[in-house]
């Protein structure tokens, strides 16, 4: 019954969204609200729920988000993004820039969370979009596939870590071994993907209130290694944290520091604050460009030949007036993504707090399978009703974990089957999904069929990787 429930819930917010246009958090908060009546939670629960999904899910996010937005619209408005994207261009050609997006990608993702990869990347995605006139999908699908696989196979990233420690197993280890199916699984859809023709039929246009669209001559561009270098801040401090947590004992005292420094959102603010300072000047250089010349005032006039007044031009603006500016407008496109993903959380909670993982518990314990098939499994029917990839790994980990001693099955692999199977069918109640739909302006359908298809096959990709190396690996 709970999961008939989940099935006619997701079902009623596609028809709210679809047929009746309702609008995305409106519609996610009373699916979240009718299921968890139906659930038998009650008002007062269901409510508390709702709230406490929007806040969980929204904690850091709104800072990674925020700060993200507010980075990417200084390196756009700056010229760095374009001066990034037209040296990647330069280098890979415009044929291989899928190959450039995926490269870049994988080097990103293996130590940073997808929503952060996303939001440092997608400034360069449009840029190379508007400038090379390519379909949005074609540049920026390679990247969210890229992410997705780095952040749901491999530790250091919350998930994979947390069931690695749950099956007290290497994350060296799991990291060696998930490399070895990441990335070929990741390259393989992210090539193929976006030449399917149910994905080219798409070809959504760039958000308008997310880009810039100005192009700047090249000698006023910023140099591209001040430009990368702004990129690669928080890169660097969140790899320098995931090393850190591998291979630091609890008890260093340089730990705390090296964690604090590599938070998502501290490591954007940082990057930010250096964007601000050097590209400050790019970006009311930009400014000033654009800016008609204005009449002096009354008596203030200069005469031209003739006695002619002629137009002052307006004093120059202050080192963080373009810089306000652009952190302003950056934030105000994604207003309705973080209430959206906050409603994909809300409904997430309800899910949870109903004791739908539970009824999974119960309805799974008896299966006699593959201990590895048995945990992907497992996994992948709490990610679709659940929406949380957290959520599934962790309670997957949980009823498996009896299987893992007694079965003899490397632990390393274990966690691989767990992880792989929390990336399958993304789809309404996982919060990712409204971030890849708005920052890519899809419908909910077109949404589903790109990155909940993508999502699901990558799963299945990845658990055959790993029944293959359990031939060789005991």
């Amino acid at each position: 019954m709970p999961l008939l429930i989940v099935a006619l819930g997701v079902v009623l917010l596609l028809v709210m969204m679809t047929r009746f246009k309702l609008n995305g958090f409106v519609s996610l908060i009373l699916v979240a609200l009718l299921v968890g009546l139906l659930q038998g939670l009650g008002l007062s629960k269901t409510y508390d729920s709702i709230v406490d999904g929007i806040g969980g899910q929204l904690d850091d996010l709104v800072m990674i988000l925020g700060f993200g937005a507010m980075l990417g619209k200084i390196l756009a408005d700056s010229g760095a993004a374009q001066q990034i994207a037209s040296r990647m261009v330069t280098v890979f050609g415009v044929s291989r820039v899928q190959l450039a997006m995926i490269l870049t990608s994988f080097a990103i993702g293996i130590t940073m969370f997808y929503e952060v990869g996303f939001v440092l990347l997608i400034p360069i995605v449009f840029t190379i979009v508007r400038e090379q006139k390519l379909p949005l999908l074609w540049v920026g699908l390679p990247m969210s596939i890229s992410l997705s696989t780095m952040h749901s196979f491999l530790p250091p990233h919350p998930g994979p870590s947390a069931v690695a420690g749950t099956f007290d197993a290497s994350l060296g280890l799991t990291l060696f071994y998930g490399l070895f199916i990441a990335i070929p699984a990741a390259a393989l859809i992210a090539f193929l993907w976006p030449r399917l023709p149910f994905i080219r039929a798409m070809n959504p246009q760039l958000p308008v209130s997310l880009i810039t669209t100005e192009e700047f001559p090249e000698e006023d561009l910023p140099g591209f290694a001040t430009s990368l270098a702004v990129v690669l801040i928080p890169v660097v401090l969140m790899a320098i944290s995931a090393v850190g947590t591998l291979f630091l004992d609890d008890k260093n005292p340089v730990l705390p520091y090296v964690t604090f420094f590599g938070e998502g959102p501290v490591a954007l603010l940082i990057a930010l604050l250096a964007g601000i300072y050097v590209l400050g000047p790019a970006i009311n250089l930009a400014a000033a460009r654009r800016a008609p010349a204005q009449p002096l005032a009354v008596g203030a006039a200069t005469s031209g030949a003739g006695g002619t007044s002629l137009p002052a031009r307006p004093a120059p603006p202050s080192r963080w007036s373009g810089v306000s500016t652009s952190c302003s407008e950056a934030v105000k496109p994604i207003a309705m993504i973080i209430l959206v993903i906050g409603g994909g959380g809300a409904f997430k909670q309800v899910l949870i707090d109903a004791g739908v993982a539970d009824y999974i518990k119960d309805f799974t314990s008896g299966w006699d399978i593959s201990p590895l098939l048995l945990a992907w499994a497992i996994a992948v029917v709490l990610r679709i009703s659940l929406g949380s990839a957290t959520v599934a790994v962790v309670t997957a980990s949980g009823i498996v974990l009896p299987l893992v001693h007694g079965s003899g099955t490397s632990p390393e692999l274990m966690v691989l089957a767990v992880s792989c199977g929390s990336i399958a069918f993304s789809h309404v109640n996982d919060p990712g999904f409204w971030l890849f739909k708005e920052y890519f302006n899809l419908s909910v359908v077109d949404a589903i069929k790109s990155r909940t298809s993508y999502t699901t096959v990558l799963s299945l990709i990845g658990i055959t990787g790993v029944m293959l190396e359990s031939t060789i690996i005991h």
